[in-house]
């Protein structure tokens, strides 16, 4: 398995699959399909009418029981066009795999790939269906593929995302969400040495702004608040009228996530700067991957199978955002980091530990069996 496991992942990570490549990225597309279809798989692909990006890709394959059990990864990286040349797969002493994506997504989505053909030559397809989705776009925040994964995978049994473990081989049971918001002040210019009364200075109402926002961060309830970017102003004898934040904030439950938003955009109804005008854009939410009951039962199940298969994980909750957290936001029970183990992610060093594969690609496909049935009430 791991020899023809590491020629798979070595073909996938000499394709340059930047997100804003859709030409490399239906290049790996074309890859996945063409095993997709070698092993029975009726796949569809779309491009949602957005040819900045690639493809998403969808396969399904009717098992002899029941249940549905959606696997996806992403076929994007973070990297540009040329590195897969610069940076040519190797394997170095110690067993460890490089190269531009190794560990995100390609190992995990090789993984998903083999784990569907051991059950498949095993006849063993005790799920009602497997569908397996690959996105285009997951590193610039999923615009295209979240949509269409949540399509595919509501009301699926089990969900399981293969990205890969942690650096200490830890899977993921919960993320944090994300929203990122835009917030424009609006005030009025003069002349600042001359007649700055006349102005509404845009810019302090964003120094308030910024003070009021990284004070909303509560670490007791895992919340943060980061104003990331901030610009205001063209020229120094101008009084600015204009003014931009860019913020993120993070957290572990939703409610935590809507209720910080709720505080901003009732703070920017009232700005500290008399005159100023202030509108709020909400440019991407991602919802945050909780673990409720049956995300739990998943989580010991992967537990008391890596027990058995010799290796002991344990169940991460991380702030990070993935797919995942789209998936598990229907209601799906869903378990994240099941691909091999890797790190350096979005870096020169980015490795997989090809010792890793044999064990995690094996409760994988466990995962597939079993999962269904438990969580069905049937095991």
């Amino acid at each position: 398995m791991q020899e023809d496991y590491a020629r798979d992942l070595a073909a996938l990570v000499a394709i340059d699959s930047g997100s804003d490549d859709p030409d490399g990225v239906n290049r790996v597309a074309d890859w996945i399909e063409a095993r997709l279809r070698s092993l029975g798989f009726a796949v569809s692909r779309s491009s949602a009418g957005a040819p900045q990006y690639g493809d998403v890709l969808v396969g399904r394959r009717q098992g002899n029981g029941s249940g549905t059990v959606v696997l996806f990864g992403h076929m994007d990286t973070v990297f540009e066009r040329g590195d897969a040349a610069r940076r040519p797969f190797s394997v170095d002493a110690d067993g460890l795999a490089h190269g531009p994506g190794v560990c995100d997504d390609k190992a995990g989505v090789v993984a998903g790939l083999h784990a569907a053909a051991h059950l498949i030559a095993a006849g063993d397809e005790r799920y009602g269906e497997l569908v397996l989705v690959f996105t285009p776009d997951e590193e610039i925040g999923s615009p295209v593929g979240g949509p269409a994964l949540q399509s595919v995978a509501r009301g699926a049994d089990v969900a399981l995302c293969l990205e890969c473990a942690r650096e200490n081989g830890d899977l993921v049971l919960a993320r944090k969400g994300a929203v990122d918001l835009v917030l424009e002040v609006e005030g009025v210019a003069a002349h600042s040495g001359i007649e700055p009364e006349r102005g509404v200075h845009a810019g302090l109402e964003a120094a308030h702004l910024t003070v009021f926002l990284q004070a909303l961060a509560d670490p007791a309830a895992r919340l943060t608040v980061n104003v990331g970017m901030l610009r205001a102003g063209e020229r120094t004898n101008v009084v600015p009228d204009r003014a931009v934040l860019h913020v993120e904030a993070r957290a572990a439950e939703a409610a935590v996530l809507n209720g910080v938003i709720d505080r901003i955009r009732a703070r920017c109804a009232d700005p500290a700067v008399p005159g100023a005008r202030i509108t709020v854009r909400e440019i991407d939410h991602c919802p945050p991957m909780e673990a409720g009951p049956d995300a739990l039962r998943l989580g010991d199940l992967a537990l008391e199978v890596a027990g058995e298969l010799g290796f002991a994980p344990a169940l991460a909750r991380t702030g990070g955002v993935s797919d995942a957290n789209r998936v598990a936001a229907l209601g799906v029970p869903t378990l994240d980091g099941l691909g091999p183990v890797g790190g350096g992610d979005h870096s020169p060093v980015e490795w997989l530990d090809l010792a890793s594969v044999p064990q995690r690609v094996a409760l994988l496909a466990t995962l597939i069996e079993e999962a269904p049935a438990l969580l069905r009430g049937e095991g």
